[in-house]
């Protein structure tokens, strides 16, 4: 790719600075003009010899963050990648240069704003005809004409143009799925807008991803574009290399006898697994193995990961960055608002990648989904689960601490030691009897109630 894109004074500081960090790598900011061309030129960040930090926010919608190969080399890596749809999702482009910027290589130009262009409400439901896409992608034996699916297409349509909130209720065998996912896929196909469809069950997800969406991107894919749709899923839903590795280091003094198998058989599907999602396992694993070794928001080392080009989560996310519809569930979904509420972000990837058209199916269970995510939420067996990573008949992450620290014969070690068995088991144990008083309480007012749902639900009202 041309590097005549980059004014004559970019290029010059580029290369000044690039020598003066000895070849290591540099990242820099330009500015892009409404032709392409890049200037204003400035450093962001210097690194080694193999890596630069790629700093969140130092550029801005329009510009592009350039940084260079010292191999020459401007293959982009996997970090590479998913930097740069973290960027095209800010409105940011990301480029590669040579140590002497001779080449650009531009990963994803600067995402340029546009005229959304409207759907014809009409044409919407005339894809639902039997003289339609859909039709024939189905065929004549299995296609069923629903004149409740092409009106509710159309109504969906008017408010893809318009905006707004539309509350549609469709009976069993309208169709409404394809009803929503086809003013979807046109919407995205005209404005390059995705769509986050979120269901409350895993039925209708399996449903949505593995049956209606391969029949529309079927019917709508062309020689030109292919439509592209994602399953996103919460962090524990993945497997985590890097936990994997550390439990099977660790597993006797983590796990009762009879566990090693459960982790072995985890191992081995592992490097088979198309996504690395729980659901793929043939033999769902025990809950205390699953805990050890699933993907953790608070735990992940991200770019410094050792098995990052290989992460199931950040491989899930860069398919969803380039989905026209990603299929998500009411629990991630609120997820991502929480985060957005408490980030004021509406505008960048949070927990999901951007979005503007939102699809509730199901929707009728949003309330107790939301209340669980935006509230504060205590069960007994959260905290159960929680003390019992800690500690649970010798084993756990404390008795794993405490045999570390016994290999360690300095005055740090046997401090250490003495802390861990005066101070944190006795902190362990006393956690343990104030939560059984706390919930013992709980459900003694609960019995008080006649018919009262096993929840406590405490609101500002």
């Amino acid at each position: 790719m041309s590097v005549e894109r980059l004014t004559a004074a970019a290029r010059t500081l580029l290369q000044e600075e690039i020598a003066a960090a000895h070849g290591r790598e540099v990242s820099f900011v330009v500015r892009a003009d409404p032709n392409g061309t890049l200037a204003d030129a400035r450093v962001v960040a210097r690194g080694t010899i193999d890596a630069v930090l790629a700093l969140p926010g130092v550029a801005q919608k329009g510009e592009m963050l350039l940084h260079n190969h010292p191999s020459g080399l401007l293959e982009p890596s996997g970090a590479d990648l998913h930097v740069a749809a973290r960027l095209h999702d800010e409105g940011v482009g990301f480029g590669i240069v040579n140590n002497d910027v001779s080449t650009l290589y531009v990963v994803v130009e600067c995402p340029r704003a546009r005229a959304l262009r409207r759907l014809d409400a009409l044409d919407i439901a005339n894809l639902l005809t039997e003289s339609g896409p859909v039709a024939r992608v189905l065929g004549t034996a299995a296609f069923e004409d629903r004149p409740g699916q092409r009106d509710m297409a159309a109504y969906i349509a008017d408010v893809y143009n318009d905006g707004g909130i539309a509350l549609l209720e469709a009976g069993t065998g309208v169709g409404k799925s394809f009803a929503y996912l086809v003013p979807a896929i046109e919407w995205a196909r005209l404005n390059g807008e995705r769509t986050v469809v979120s269901t409350n069950t895993i039925n209708l997800q399996e449903q949505l991803v593995g049956k209606d969406l391969p029949i529309l991107s079927r019917a709508f894919s062309t020689g030109d574009r292919t439509v592209a749709f994602a399953l996103l899923k919460g962090w524990r839903n993945y497997l985590c290399l890097s936990r994997l590795e550390q439990a099977r280091a660790g597993q006797e003094s983590l796990f009762d006898d009879g566990r090693g198998a459960e982790l072995e058989a985890i191992a081995g599907w592992a490097s088979r697994t198309a996504d690395g999602s729980l659901s793929d396992l043939v033999e769902e694993p025990s809950n205390d193995v699953w805990d050890a070794v699933a993907a953790e928001s608070d735990l992940c080392t991200r770019l410094k990961c050792p098995h990052f080009d290989r992460c199931f989560v950040f491989a899930a996310r860069r398919r969803a960055a380039e989905a026209d519809v990603v299929v998500v569930t009411h629990h991630l979904l609120a997820s991502d608002l929480a985060v957005r509420i408490a980030s004021d972000n509406w505008q960048e990837a949070a927990v999901l990648p951007p979005y503007r058209r939102l699809v509730l199916d199901e929707a009728h269970h949003l309330e107790d989904v939301a209340a669980q995510h935006l509230g504060m939420q205590v069960s007994m067996l959260g905290v159960q689960r929680l003390l019992g990573r800690l500690e649970r008949n010798g084993r756990g992450l404390l008795p794993t601490l405490a045999a570390e620290l016994s290999s360690h014969d300095d005055l740090l070690g046997a401090a250490s030691r003495d802390l861990l068995g005066r101070t944190v088991l006795d902190a362990l144990s006393a956690a343990r009897r104030w939560a059984d008083e706390l919930f013992g309480r709980l459900a003694r007012r609960l019995d008080t109630e006649p018919a009262a749902a096993p929840v406590l639900r405490l609101t500002d009202a």
